[in-house]
C-alpha cells in the first residue's frame, strides 16, 4: 500500500512540475519541443508506474509463497511433535533420529486402557472404589501406532514426516536428550528447518529475511512441545 501511495504522489508531483516548466520556463520553446517533452514525460511516468507495480506484485507473490511454505513446515513440525509425544510414552524418552522415530511409527504399539461397566451416580468421582468393588473393570490393549496416530492418512504422513516441504529431500534437523529441572532429569527434543532451505528458489534478497533463522518445534533448553511460531 505504501508503494502504491508513493507512486501516485510521484506521478502527481511530476505532472505538476512538468506543467510548471512548460507554462513558465519552457514557454518560449517551439510547440514541437513541448510535444516531444510531453511524450517523453508520459513514457517516463508509465515506466515508473510499471516498475512500482511490478515491485508491488512481486512483493505480494513472495509474501504469499512465504506464508504457504511456513504453514506447510509448521504443520509437519506439529506432526513430528505429536509422534514424539507418543514415542516418549512408550519408550520413555524422545527419538534422537528419524530412523528411530520411523521405526516406532511403523512397527511399535501404543498401550490403550479400556473400561467396561458404568460408574453409578453414588460413586461419581470415586472410580477407584468402583474398580475395587468390581463394578467396572479396566483392561490394557496394545494397539499398533498406525491405528492410533494419523489414522486418516498414516502412510502419506509417515513417508514425508522427516522432510522439509519444498526442499526436494532435505530433512529436518532432529535431536533429543535431557536437562536438569528441579533436581530431576527432564526429556527434551527439537526438530528444526532453516529458512535458507524453506525458501529455496524464492527471490528473498533485500526483503528482510534472515536465512539463518529457522522454524522449530520444542527446544533443548525447555520441556515444551510448542513451535517457535507460537511464541
Amino acid at each position: 500500500m505504501f508503494l502504491i501511495i508513493l507512486t501516485f504522489v510521484g506521478i502527481l508531483i511530476g505532472a505538476v512540475g512538468f506543467y510548471f516548466l512548460s507554462t513558465y520556463v519552457l514557454i518560449k520553446q517551439p510547440p514541437i519541443v513541448l510535444n516531444i517533452l510531453k511524450v517523453v514525460f508520459v513514457v517516463l511516468i508509465l515506466l515508473v508506474a510499471f516498475m512500482n507495480y511490478n515491485s508491488i506484485d512481486s512483493k505480494m507473490v513472495l509474501t504469499k509463497n512465504v506464508e504457504t511454505r511456513n504453514k506447510a513446515v509448521q504443520e509437519r513440525l506439529t506432526r513430528i511433535s505429536e509422534a514424539q509425544v507418543e514415542y516418549k510414552k512408550v519408550r520413555g524418552q524422545y527419538a534422537d533420529s528419524f530412523e528411530n522415530l520411523l521405526d516406532f511409527l511403523n512397527n511399535d504399539s501404543i498401550p490403550q486402557i479400556f473400561m467396561e461397566g458404568e460408574v453409578p451416580d453414588t460413586l461419581i468421582g470415586r472410580e477407584a472404589e468402583a474398580l475395587a468393588m468390581g463394578i467396572i473393570t479396566r483392561d490394557t490393549t496394545q494397539t499398533p501406532v498406525r491405528n492410533v496416530l494419523f489414522k486418516e492418512n498414516f502412510e502419506s504422513i509417515v513417508d514425508s514426516i522427516a522432510y522439509v516441504p519444498y526442499t526436494n529431500g532435505i530433512q529436518f534437523v532432529i535431536d533429543a536428550g535431557s536437562i536438569d529441572r528441579n533436581k530431576m532429569k527432564v526429556n527434551v527434543f527439537i526438530a528444526t528447518a532453516y529458512l535458507k532451505d524453506i525458501y529455496v528458489g524464492l527471490e528473498t534478497d533485500n526483503e528482510g529475511y534472515d536465512m539463518n533463522d529457522s522454524l522449530y518445534v520444542c527446544n533443548m533448553e525447555e520441556p515444551t512441545t510448542n513451535g517457535n511460531w507460537k511464541d
